[in-house]
Formats: structure tokens, C-alpha cells, sequence
């Protein structure tokens, strides 16, 4: 009996030591599978730098930019001439129905070129006394010499343009004159010459008879003479500029402005003579414009006719 417990705790000793073996074998197991799953350890190297972006943006690739739209193409100042010209000639053409005949002429005055239309010798009327005025400018000693008092000169010169004073006008060249107005007359035609006016000629006294002779222009000697008195290449010229601002009778170019817009202009009208010429100082640009008509059969409808004229003109330029 002894010998058979013997055995017994023999048997469960030998199971217990395999059961704990085989544990210990299947921990062991467990533990080698572990290690060998586990991540790999990481060996961290050092970043290369980033570059600066605008070394970055040297590597790119460069992208090509878009051709930028042209930009809308300018009328060239002969193009704007051209266009103006024609504007002119479709207004004679088209518009005017006054009887006689009529002529036109404008220009920038920053510019050489005039447009014009049947420029020619017409009847001056009182457009003379511009004439007048920068003659007695560049003979100013001698005129004044006889004035009977002080800034009698000027006085007769302001009067002549602002109102378009008739007798102004003949003092003046009689004093031109030294007391004959033929002489006086001759030194108007002497300076116009002399300026290159050459469509330009006193013949006659204000309000005096013309069967003889008589005064004429055109419309281009007038903006030529605009044009000079505004780049002050006569003298008296901002006098007489000035004088032209301060003018009363503005019925006929100044009406065909816009309000607000300044101008200086010299009227001249007959019974069937109406002319105008003017310096219109526009937001665009300072231009010169002037219109002349004779042999009127209508010179309400001249006078209209030079007001829409001045307001086509002031829109083209």
C-alpha cells in the first residue's frame, strides 16, 4: 500500500514538472513571436533643409504669362484730323441753307495743322479789329502818344472787342495813321502781311462805304491768328485774348458750348454777313474755331447754322 503512494506521487510529480515545462516552453514561444514582430527599430537621419521659396520657385518650371490683350488702338492726331475735315465738309454739304456761301476752320491749338473748308477771302466785317488790335500793340508808343488821357489806348482797344465799338476802331487807325486814316489803314495791311496773313486786308473805315474797297479775311488767317496770340507770338496777345473773354455779343460760337466751357470770341455781322471766331478753352484741349458766311439770304439761319457748328466741333475734339 505504502509502495503504491509511492508510485502515485512518483506519477504526479512527472506530470506537474512536464505541465510546468511545457508552460515555461509555450511562454518562451510566445515571447521569441513578439520580438520578432515588433517594429524594426527606425535609425532617424537628419532632414535636408528646406530651401528658401524663392530658391524653390528657381526649380520650377517657369510658367509662360498670357499675352496681354493690345490695348484698344488711338486715332492718331492725322486720323482725328481726318475725321474732323470730313465732319466739316458734311456740314456745308448737308446743313447749310442760309443762301451765299459759307467756310470754316478749327484746330487744336497745340497742333500745326487747321481743318478747314472753302477757306478764302470773305467780307471781314468787325473781325478786322482784331487785326487792328495787334497792330496798335506793336505800335503802342505811337498810338498812345495821342491820347488825351491816360489808358485812353487801352480803353478804345477794349471797347473795340468787347462791344465791337465801331469808333474805337477808326480812332485807332487813324492814330495809326498819324491823323490819316489811309496811312492808318496801310499799316494794318503792312502788319498783316508781315505775319503771314496774306487772305487779310483793310480797304475801308468802319460803317463807311465799300464800293471802292473793303476789309477782308478767312477763316484760316483768323485761327492762325488765334493760334499766335495764344502761344504769345504777337503782342498784346493776352491783352487781346482777355478783351475776347470778356466779350458781350456770345451768340453764336460760345452758344454752341456746353455750359461751363470758357471761350473768347469776335463777332462780325453785316446784313447778310455773319461770322464768328473763337478760343474755346475745352477739358480736352484749348482749340481755335471760326466761321464766316456772306451773301446771306437768311442770316438768322448763318447764325444758327455757326451755333451748331460750334457744338459739332466742340464734340469732335
Amino acid at each position: 500500500m505504502k509502495k503504491k503512494v509511492i508510485i502515485l506521487l512518483l506519477v504526479l510529480l512527472v506530470i506537474i514538472g512536464t505541465s510546468a515545462g511545457i508552460f515555461i516552453l509555450y511562454n518562451q514561444a510566445v515571447a521569441d513571436k513578439k520580438e520578432k514582430t515588433a517594429d524594426p527599430i527606425k535609425i532617424e537621419t537628419p532632414e535636408k533643409p528646406t530651401e528658401p521659396e524663392e530658391e524653390l520657385k528657381k526649380e520650377e518650371k517657369p510658367q509662360q504669362p498670357e499675352e496681354p490683350s493690345p490695348p484698344p488702338a488711338e486715332t492718331s492726331s492725322s486720323g482725328k484730323a481726318s475725321e474732323i475735315q470730313s465732319r466739316l465738309e458734311q456740314l456745308v454739304n448737308t446743313e447749310y441753307n442760309a443762301g451765299g456761301s459759307v467756310a470754316i476752320c478749327t484746330g487744336r491749338v497745340d497742333e500745326n495743322d487747321l481743318d478747314s473748308v472753302n477757306s478764302s477771302p470773305m467780307q471781314a466785317a468787325s473781325l478786322i479789329k482784331l487785326y487792328v488790335a495787334g497792330c496798335v500793340y506793336e505800335n503802342y508808343e505811337k498810338v498812345t502818344a495821342y491820347d488825351s488821357y491816360g489808358g485812353e489806348t487801352e480803353n478804345l482797344i477794349k471797347s473795340m472787342i468787347t462791344v465791337s465799338d465801331n469808333t474805337s476802331c477808326n480812332t485807332l487807325v487813324n492814330r495809326l495813321g498819324d491823323g490819316v486814316d489811309q496811312n492808318g489803314m496801310a499799316l494794318v495791311n503792312q502788319y498783316c502781311a508781315a505775319h503771314g496773313f496774306s487772305d487779310t486786308h483793310m480797304g475801308r473805315l468802319m460803317l463807311h462805304p465799300n464800293d471802292i474797297d473793303d476789309n477782308y479775311t478767312s477763316v484760316k488767317d483768323c485761327c492762325n491768328f488765334l493760334k499766335m496770340a495764344n502761344a504769345g507770338q504777337l503782342e498784346g496777345a493776352s491783352t487781346i485774348l482777355d478783351y475776347m473773354n470778356q466779350q458781350e455779343r456770345r451768340g453764336k460760337i460760345p452758344s454752341g458750348l456746353p455750359a461751363g466751357v470758357s471761350s473768347g470770341n469776335k463777332t462780325g455781322e453785316l446784313s447778310d454777313v455773319e461770322n464768328d471766331a473763337a478760343i474755346v478753352y475745352a477739358d480736352s484741349g484749348t482749340y481755335v474755331l471760326c466761321v464766316m458766311s456772306q451773301n446771306l439770304s437768311d442770316a438768322y439761319t448763318a447764325r444758327q447754322f455757326i451755333i451748331r457748328t460750334s457744338s459739332v466741333v466742340y464734340e469732335m475734339m
